[in-house]
């Protein structure tokens, strides 16, 4: 379960860059992509269809997939291995309390402009917000896609990237629940990865 946990912070990291950057239709496009935290790397894939996003990740315990729908303000975390799902209630306002990023670009500072796997991209240096202290980091935002493509902190203890970049021809059906599934629920004061069945 601290996998998933570690994935699903992942999540909410790259979203409170993508949030803080005013991405609000970005282009449609599917990649991998390669983190660290400390000394674990972590390798997947993401979809992003205008706002929507979808994080796959193979845990221990099978494939963790992360469905974000602003629209819908909830996430999905997917558990195909036991054909199950969580909703969680996830907005902007959720994501600030979590992690604090500045509001537009204008509050960034612009270092310059660099190629980034194939893409022209605006390289910012910010200061994110979180767990109780505050850490530099280096933001590269590719110019076509409008959304962030590598992060790192000033400190090395993490890194993103996207890779194997493929725009367009992204389902629908990715951003969506898998027809199926039940739906499990997370009693309060219970521990986050530890859901019941409802």
């Amino acid at each position: 379960m601290q996998y998933r946990r570690n994935t699903l912070i992942l999540v909410i990291i790259t979203l409170a860059c993508w949030l803080g950057l005013g991405v609000a239709q970005a282009a449609d496009f599917s990649a991998q992509v390669v983190s660290r935290t400390g000394s674990q790397e972590v390798k997947g894939k993401i979809y992003l269809q205008g706002e929507k996003m979808r994080q796959e990740f193979s845990a221990p315990e099978g494939l963790s997939i992360n469905i974000f729908r602003p629209d819908k303000q909830v996430m999905w975390v997917i558990m195909p291995a036991q054909k199950m799902y969580m909703e969680m209630p996830f907005g902007q306002s959720d994501l600030g309390k979590t992690m604090q990023m500045p509001q537009d670009k204008a509050k960034m500072k612009l270092l310059g402009t660099e190629t980034v796997n194939g893409y022209e991209t605006e390289k910012y240096e910010t200061t994110v917000k979180g767990r109780g202290r505050e850490v530099k980091h280096y933001i590269w935002v590719a110019k076509k896609l409008g959304v962030p493509i590598k992060m790192t902190s000033a400190d090395g203890s993490f890194s993103m990237e996207y890779r194997d970049i493929k725009e367009g021809n992204v389902p629908a059906a990715k951003f969506e629940v898998p027809p199926g599934y039940q739906k499990m629920t997370m009693p309060p004061g219970m521990p986050q990865g530890m859901p019941q069945r409802r």
